[in-house]
């Protein structure tokens, strides 16, 4: 995993666990300090290594594997 796509799994593990969901794309943004688009590109490479998943077409399902 690169740095930014282990700062990202991170911040969905803190942020789950002080919510009871998961996160935004935004709201990920905003706490890694990378724009959304480029967390998104991140979540998508990090699914098809099999480190988190996602239900499609729904927000906020991002879950960490690892």
């Amino acid at each position: 995993m690169t740095d930014p796509q282990q700062r990202i799994a991170r911040v969905i593990r803190e942020l789950t666990d002080e919510a009871g969901y998961p996160p935004s794309i935004r709201e990920i943004a905003g706490v890694v300090g990378l724009s959304a688009s480029t967390i998104a590109y991140h979540l998508q490479a990090m699914e098809r290594e099999g480190i988190v998943t996602h239900a499609p077409g729904r927000s906020r399902s991002y879950l960490v594997y690892m």
